[in-house]
């Protein structure tokens, strides 16, 4: 028979609204929002079912709380939920969870909280990685359960907790996308006001069903208070023995990159090396590395704003009209610019020192583009040449980054863990050929205590739970990033000491060595070519 999705929305408790996706069978009455829409009458019966008031405000009524297909079409392409990712995409990303989950299984992934500066001052808002890969959902306090159902017509339900459109509230914070727009573009198959969640939790997890969430804050994280609400409801209870952690499930997915995100990345890297491009041309002595990490991120922006004609793919045309996407770039992570000796800090983020003439400077900094990370790094001269002492270091890190990349691919059969035990060894075959005598065990304690990869994507240590033993595999991206840090100390070649170097790209892996590619090849890597680069 017939499937048929259609919208509505119903009064429950005389306050509380919900929006509903439902499968109509065999009917052909089938009440659809945008056939509505297109007719002033339509238009009229909906603004008395919709929970969105009727109102006037642009803010309200035109507005959502992150860009769209009907919003901004220079940003998503049509049948996109977020900018380069299919609505199907999201919707298969969701079946692969709930297969891994066994029958009524009920999942729950939570938005990140918004973090503020001081009272009324807010930071920036970024969305927890898991809770945006599995929706699209750019807004905080909102929530997504997931259910496991053979009768489902996905196989699964989706239910959404997320802030319903209250002008009032819009007119100081800025629009919010709303309960209508959760069901009618970001796949949902209810929703309801976040301040529903707490009271409604309760039945989502009845049975004896495992509930998968993540309850505790790890890594640094900050869990939303509907989080602590659901530990709540479940020690009350007593399902807290039912409770699995989601986020493994989620990495699990993640680490393998479809051909969309892969492209995202691309864009990303392609974004981050036109940056670097531009620092290394600001670059001076007497520069500060504060003005080169503004340098970069402005340079980010507009190697955005481009002519392109095909949206789905990110290229470009010269041909075509000038369209602006810097709306998709920010910094991936708090960029290191780091002159002379800071470089010997391996997260240095201050930037604010003048430059000096004969210095290097060690750049570890990226563009997100559309949520998706670029990772770079780069070591240029401050005045434009290596010197000779400066080459040989970094020639000899060069080396070694290239044959460690030579071996991200699957037929290699290496772990990431494997990588780094051959690029210490490589390391000190290098450093022997320069005048160093530092056995492996110095190298790794003191010139190179940092591990060689991570892996990448929409976080910049992406999938932090999946173990570098993993045999890396196709669709796989990793950053390779081997560097040496020659402090002051005399068992070290004394014309070193003082000097950091870091190389850095982010590489898709695959199946043989043909088949790698560098992301982030075009930021200027070769002595010659950074020369070259901070000549013009």
């Amino acid at each position: 028979m017939a499937n048929r999705a259609a919208v509505f929305v119903h009064r429950l408790s005389g306050h509380s609204l919900s929006v509903r996706r439902l499968s109509i069978y065999g009917s052909r009455l089938t009440l659809h929002a945008r056939r509505l829409h297109a007719s002033s009458a339509g238009r009229s019966f909906l603004s008395t079912l919709l929970q969105t008031a009727k109102t006037k405000n642009p803010i309200t009524a035109q507005w959502n709380g992150q860009p769209t297909h009907e919003t901004h079409p220079e940003l998503v392409a049509q049948g996109e939920t977020t900018p380069g990712i299919l609505q199907s995409e999201y919707d298969q990303r969701r079946r692969n969870i709930v297969d891994s989950l066994p029958d009524g299984g009920t999942a729950f992934l939570f938005s990140a909280p918004m973090h503020f500066v001081s009272p009324h001052v807010f930071h920036e808002f970024r969305q927890d990685s898991d809770f945006y890969y599995m929706t699209g959902w750019n807004e905080p306090e909102s929530v997504a359960v997931l259910q496991k159902s053979a009768t489902a017509r996905r196989g699964y339900t989706l239910t959404m907790f997320v802030r319903a459109k209250e002008p009032e509230k819009e007119l100081w914070e800025g629009p919010r996308s709303g309960l209508e727009t959760a069901v009618a573009a970001f796949g949902a198959d209810e929703a309801w006001p976040i301040r529903d969640f707490a009271k409604r939790a309760a039945k989502l997890i009845g049975g004896a069903h495992p509930v998968y969430a993540d309850l505790d804050g790890e890594h640094g994280l900050v869990r939303s208070e509907q989080c602590g609400e659901l530990r709540q409801i479940l020690q009350r209870s007593n399902a807290g023995a039912r409770v699995r952690r989601l986020t493994p499930i989620v990495q699990r997915a993640r680490l393998i990159k479809s051909t969309a995100e892969l492209q995202l990345m691309r864009e990303a890297g392609r974004v981050s090396g036109a940056a670097f491009a531009a620092a290394m041309r600001a670059c001076g002595p007497g520069v500060s590395e504060s003005t080169l990490q503004s340098t970069f991120a402005h340079a980010s922006k507009m190697a955005l704003l481009a002519p392109i004609t095909d949206r789905s793919t990110l290229t470009t045309d010269h041909s075509a009209p000038i369209t602006d996407r810097s709306a998709l770039t920010r910094p991936a992570y708090v960029p290191v610019f780091a002159g002379g000796e800071h470089a010997l800090c391996m997260h240095y983020v201050l930037n604010n020192a003048p430059l000096r003439a004969g210095d290097l400077v060690l750049a570890d900094a990226g563009a997100e583009v559309a949520a998706y990370a670029a990772d770079v790094t780069r070591t240029f001269p401050v005045s434009g040449r290596f010197s000779e002492q400066q080459r040989d270091l970094y020639c000899a890190v060069l080396s070694v980054q290239e044959q460690m990349v030579r071996l991200c691919h699957a037929d290699a059969g290496y772990p990431l863990n494997e990588i780094h035990r051959c690029s210490t060894h490589a390391l000190a075959t290098e450093l022997r050929q320069i005048g160093f005598h530092a056995a492996e065990r110095d190298i790794e304690r003191q010139l190179y205590p940092h591990h060689v990869a991570h892996y990448l994507g929409l976080d910049v240590h992406d999938t932090i739970d999946m173990s570098r033993a993993l045999p890396l595999r196709p669709g796989m991206v990793v950053t390779i990033e081997p560097g040496l840090y020659v402090p002051y100390d005399d068992r070290f070649p004394k014309a070193f000491q003082g000097i950091g170097v870091r190389i850095e790209d982010g590489i898709a892996v695959g199946q043989t060595e043909a088949d790698i590619e560098n992301l982030s090849a075009s930021a200027p890597k070769s002595p010659a070519d950074i020369e070259a680069c901070m000549a013009r």
